[in-house]
């Protein structure tokens, strides 16, 4: 990658800061809110009341328009937004709902900053809730602060993180490493068409794009057990899943399945639950899934595992991006496009995938069908930062700029010549580097010259940014210490 564009990208990383407004659904009556600063400092714990139970009935017809799209007549931006704002008084009580107006107003309008806004739901507990698609939700109009919608507003970054999820440690590339994508199309002839090619040749532009690092590795045409263990034994970053998806009744629970291609019989569909296709990624586990998959992203009302998607998120995966309903090619290549292109660029997860559904919105279906709040992302890495390329590791930028400033004010700018007494040089390093080092100065027979390293040693305050190692033996002149001072 280009020296510049890595700088760029990496100052572009270093400026961002994100205020988090984690919304808990904490069980059927109440709902609790953490909010925290960048630093990740609490700035209040408010509750409301969950008026789930009071207002479901009411949004129930609307909400089927959108589950069911029967003859496709969800086909009006004022339907999705009458979708997003019952979502949101359903969430949202009178306190909260002004609570969050005035958050946002301080974090967007006066910060300048990023909003990022949490959902955590059990599925396991209230599975009928998680499975409400959250990502239509948008600011009621009476609000009068215009048009605000959480999965797509430029100033919002919406993801569903379940406060009992540990959150995943960033993958660490090496220098020069692209992220490797697999892609997996399971289309058996019983099924409808699967037309996974818009996809592919996204995935293959990206690829073949030298300003994004990017590797499309072999694509699994015919996907079942066998043929995905293979292509993970290539430890992909990011695996895609494109396909058929159903909730099939099983003893009387409705259970997410996934369909393989059959390895015997390619033209039959070979079903497995979600239990199985989560337990493929036991001996690798990417650092995203994308489940391109009908009902790939839905959350039944009678499951214990919510989903396909909630299910993989369990195995530890970091990042889940699944699609809670069948969509079309040109959307679903839209999201994907925007969505690794960010993800490629040094984007937060959750930024990504923002971009990916403003892409949609900003596409032919606008905000008029269901399509813009389609793709959930599941995450549990936290701050978003999934990837990490040693020149964002934000500890080595700081070592090197502060060692040539420390090289700066030490070397030649200690005006002792030599020093008998070395404790006026001490003072003089003590001024001037002014908390920027953190040294440890190995003395040898010059006990006075230990001053110095005491003085260095008690600068910085512990923060770890530059840690010296001088030996100093029976050093007599001043500026042979300053230099090894400015080595540090």
């Amino acid at each position: 990658m280009d020296i510049a564009l890595k700088e760029s990208l990496r100052l572009k990383r270093m400026s961002k800061t994100y205020y988090t407004y984690r919304i808990k659904v904490a069980n059927r009556e109440r709902v609790e809110v953490e909010k925290s600063n960048p630093q990740h400092q609490s700035l209040g714990e408010p509750s409301g009341v969950f008026r789930y139970q009071e207002r479901i009935a009411a949004a129930q017809p609307i909400l089927e328009i959108a589950r069911n799209n029967i003859e496709n007549e969800l086909n009006d931006s004022t339907q999705t937004r009458a979708i997003g704002e019952a979502l949101f008084e359903i969430l949202f009580d009178d306190v909260l709902r002004q609570d969050f107006v005035n958050f946002h107003f301080q974090v967007v309008q006066q910060e300048k900053q990023l909003l990022r806004v949490e959902l955590d739901i059990d599925e396991r507990g209230m599975p009928e809730i998680a499975a409400l698609p959250w990502e239509f939700m948008c600011l009621p109009q009476k609000v009068n602060l215009g048009e605000i919608r959480f999965a797509t507003d430029p100033s919002i970054v919406f993801s569903r993180r379940r406060s009992q999820w540990n959150p995943a440690s960033p993958i660490k590339l090496k220098e020069g490493e692209k992220l490797r994508i697999a892609l997996a199309i399971s289309a058996p002839d019983s099924l409808p068409t699967v037309k996974y090619q818009p996809i592919q040749e996204a995935l293959e532009k990206l690829a073949n794009d030298q300003a994004i690092p990017i590797e499309l590795l072999p694509i699994v045409g015919s996907a079942n057990a066998e043929a995905i263990n293979e292509i993970l034994r290539e430890e992909p970053h990011i695996f895609h899943f494109i396909g058929h998806g159903r909730l099939q009744n099983e003893s009387n629970q409705e259970v997410g399945q996934i369909a393989f291609t059959d390895p015997d019989f390619e033209d039959e569909a070979m079903w497995v639950d979600a239990d199985f296709f989560s337990g493929l990624f036991a001996q690798h586990r990417p650092g995203v899934v994308m489940l391109q998959a009908c009902e790939g992203g839905m959350l039944s009302a009678s499951q214990a595992f919510a989903g396909v998607a909630s299910r993989v998120v369990q195995m530890n995966i970091p990042v889940v991006v699944a699609m809670q309903y069948e969509v079309s090619n040109s959307s679903a290549s839209r999201f994907a496009r925007k969505f690794y292109d960010r993800l490629a660029k040094g984007d937060p997860v959750d930024i990504a995938a923002q971009n990916g559904r403003q892409s949609i919105a900003l596409g032919p279906t606008q905000f008029r069908k269901r399509d813009f709040a389609t793709p959930v992302i599941f995450m549990r890495v936290q701050d978003g930062y999934l990837f990490q390329r040693p020149e964002d590791n934000p500890t080595a930028q700081t070592s090197s700029s502060t060692s040539a400033s420390a090289s700066n004010l030490v070397r030649g700018k200690v005006d002792v010549d030599e020093a008998k007494d070395v404790e006026a040089a001490g003072a003089e390093v003590d001024k001037l580097i002014s908390g920027m080092v953190e040294g440890e100065v190995k003395v040898g027979k010059a006990e006075k010259a230990k001053l110095i390293g005491a003085k260095v040693g008690d600068v910085g305050g512990g923060s770890g940014e530059v840690k010296a190692d001088l030996d100093i033996d029976e050093a007599k002149d001043v500026n042979a210490i300053g230099t090894q001072l400015g080595d540090v």
